[in-house]
């Protein structure tokens, strides 16, 4: 394979890491590359290789362009930054991933110059497109405008990379390419590729079996149990004694058994029936038609462990008063009756609702958290470089913790107020029982309820009989004239 490398020019044994351990790299000497050195063909708009999604694929590329030396500058370093870049495109669904030189050089042990350098070959070799340049500019001034100041402190924008590969890549592997550049895709692969996949399955194969130990098989054993002959059952022991073993194991103490993780204790023909009340509590509630039965019999639970009938169930979602239908019915419907339970509108048996964490009050630098200390540092530093913003912040936490304080407190029972009215009761009346007698002489007495609707009557007819006069009249007709 070594003297098919070597008869591309491109190649640089010096600069060639050793491939044959990684993966079986294909003829190049076919293939003519040359490198991207136009920044504006390294963008994913512009860029000709087209977008990988999976980590295999790009150190697939990555090892055969650097293999093939089509750059020569490129070796192992090259490589085992594509490494740390394959990790990170687990994070992103379209193959990208950030790229932060400082954390990168940290991470590999290298000088920032050298990280730089070696994205650059990558670049170069079309393995990686920009998909956002980073820059130092502050977005929080951009974000917040005239209102900036400087304690919203400073944030960077970070580059993001898209993992692609190139053309010459995919003929040498013998993909079948639908489109050009970003966009396009693998729809097959040719007699060729075929082969190439083949062998690389081999070897992979290979290599497996190679690092599995090989253990003699011990053939002295009975028989598989599917033909074992049934033996009879006995009852007597070793040594002659007969015992009864079964009702011994029946009268020993049971262990509990072990629930797996994240199992529920439900089984399965419970479930089915949970699900069946469900379906019937979905067809009388109007929001909670269309979602999935298996959730909602999730989430309604805590009712079937009360033992509540679906009809029960339903009349409790009908109080609901839901006004618009919720985007996720079963979510909704499980944080809603923990909240009923929490506050005390709905009442259920303890211990099927989780109850609500209620964490004690805290300014968060009093040091009884577990953010108290690194909160306590971050504001002696601010104090060092703010200090008229640190003294404000320390005046605002000072008053709060007054008000905390002042709420903490125990509330005083109010006293009834002292009277200096000699003879008088305090938590009655301030009069004493003189005046109280004074008052009744020289006021009119209390009527009573027959006698007062009584005069309210005479009142009413003697007002109507007034407007009567009042809007009456009678016509007379003119008088004759005197005579002389």
């Amino acid at each position: 394979m070594m003297h098919d490398l070597l008869v591309c020019r491109h190649i640089n044994p010096a600069a060639c890491p050793d491939m044959s351990k990684t993966a079986p790299v294909a003829d190049t000497s076919r293939h003519a590359f040359d490198l991207v050195c136009d920044t504006d063909a390294q963008e994913i708009s512009s860029t000709a290789s087209r977008r990988l999604r999976r980590a295999s694929e790009f150190l697939a590329a990555v090892q055969f362009m650097v293999g093939a030396g089509f750059h020569p500058k490129a070796g192992r370093t090259t490589l085992q930054l594509a490494e740390v870049f394959a990790e990170r495109m687990a994070r992103s669904s379209d193959g990208h991933f950030p790229f932060s030189a400082e954390a990168t050089a940290r991470q590999l042990g290298l000088k920032r110059r050298a990280v730089f350098n070696h994205a650059r070959y990558l670049r170069e070799l079309g393995l990686i497109a920009y998909v956002e340049h980073g820059s130092k500019r502050n977005v929080l001034r951009t974000r917040y405008g005239a209102a900036w100041t400087s304690e919203h402190g400073y944030r960077g924008t970070a580059t993001l990379f898209a993992a692609v590969a190139p053309r010459v890549w995919d003929d040498a592997m013998g993909h079948r390419i639908e489109g050009q550049g970003y966009a396009g895709r693998q729809v097959g692969v040719t007699d060729a590729g075929r082969e190439l996949a083949v062998a690389a399955a081999v070897e992979r194969h290979r290599v497996r079996q190679g690092h599995q130990p090989t253990e003699l098989v011990d053939n002295s054993g009975l028989c598989t149990p599917s033909v074992v002959v049934p033996q009879p059952r006995t009852s007597g022991s070793v040594d002659g004694e007969l015992k009864d073993r079964t009702r011994e194991r029946a009268c020993q103490e049971k262990s509990p058994k072990n629930r797996a993780k994240g199992a529920t204790g439900w089984s399965a023909a419970r479930s089915a029936a949970a699900m069946q009340e469900a379906r019937w509590v979905q067809l009388h509630t109007w929001w909670t038609q269309g979602s999935c039965v298996r959730q909602l019999a999730y989430a309604l639970r805590p009712f079937f462990e009360a033992g509540w009938t679906w009809e029960e169930i339903g009349r409790e979602l009908a109080r609901w008063t839901v006004p618009l239908r919720p985007r996720h019915v079963a979510s909704y419907v499980a944080s809603e009756i923990r909240r009923r339970v929490n506050t005390g509108a709905l009442f259920l048996p303890d211990g099927l609702v989780a109850p609500y964490r209620q964490p004690e009050t805290s300014t968060w630098d009093d040091g009884q958290t577990p953010h108290g200390s690194r909160y306590a540092a971050m504001q002696a530093w601010k104090a060092r470089t703010f200090r008229p913003a640190a003294a404000r912040a320390t005046a605002a936490f000072e008053e709060i913790r007054r008000v905390l304080a002042r709420h903490a407190e125990p509330r005083r029972t109010r006293t009834a107020p002292e009277c200096h009215v000699p003879g008088a009761h305090p938590e009655n009346v301030r009069l004493t029982r003189a005046e109280i007698d004074a008052l009744l002489e020289h006021s009119h007495p209390v009527v009573a309820c027959e006698t007062l609707w009584a005069q309210a009557e005479e009142a009413a007819e003697y007002r109507i009989e007034a407007q009567s006069r009042l809007s009456t009249w009678e016509h007379l007709p003119p008088a004759p004239p005197e005579p002389h």
